[in-house]
């Protein structure tokens, strides 16, 4: 993959108003790549609309725009192959597919498309994955639980920064200087913020976005 400007996208949780503003008033695909870190879906109101904005802009821009595989969309795909995935259905499985249900969307075809997702995308300066890369034999492995797509322990400094989501903060982003990494999940579903991190060919901080969320993405009683 080569080095590029990038916008780097936080966890987006069914936020679709939310993430159509970010993707339209700050993403300029001309000159930089769109990534972003993993889970689409569950939890705010839009999981059908959010994986549809995202399909349309990868196929408008397959070369320009890079949606990571994150537990949910792996959930999701665990469920839809066995029909037994209750924790996925807990943790906010339930709602999607009622959501995609009532609006007509196909939750078999992008089924497909979660199963292509990649689990990280990296240049020579930075990487960026769902949970970011651990001490562990096998990082990319997605059924690995020390793995890119579920870890929640302190990752490895690799050399390069690393950029990821996973585990939602309060307010603002974070930046650990041992591990090298930056945290980019705000809790958008929690009706805090969805961030993303402008970050140059270097992997240098160029801008940090931070959009209140969109009311009508969320319910009042997402916010726990």
């Amino acid at each position: 993959m080569i080095d590029s400007q990038v916008l780097v996208v936080g966890d987006v949780h069914g936020c679709f108003h939310t993430f159509k503003k970010i993707v339209i008033e700050y993403w300029n695909p001309e000159k930089e790549i769109l990534v972003q870190v993993g889970d689409l879906i569950d939890r705010g109101l839009y999981s059908p609309e959010c994986v549809g904005l995202a399909r349309m802009l990868n196929q408008r821009y397959p070369n320009r725009t890079f949606f990571i595989k994150g537990n949910h969309e792996l959930e999701a795909s665990i469920y839809y192959e066995t029909q037994a995935n209750n924790h996925w259905i807990e943790q906010g499985g339930a709602k999607t597919l009622a959501q995609y249900k009532t609006r007509g969307y196909s939750f078999a075809e992008d089924v497909v498309w979660f199963n292509q997702m990649p689990l990280y995308y990296e240049s020579n300066y930075y990487l960026i994955s769902h949970a970011g890369v651990t001490d562990t034999d096998e990082p990319f492995d997605e059924l690995n639980s020390l793995g890119v797509v579920w870890n929640r322990s302190e990752l490895k400094n690799i050399g390069k920064v690393q950029i990821i989501g996973h585990t939602p903060l309060p307010s603002k982003p974070e930046y650990r200087k041992t591990e090298n990494v930056w945290n980019i999940d705000t809790g958008a579903y929690r009706g805090n913020t969805l961030t993303g991190l402008r970050l140059s060919e270097h992997g240098d901080v160029l801008e940090t976005i931070q959009l209140p969320t969109d009311k009508a993405d969320i319910a009042q009683t997402t916010t726990q």
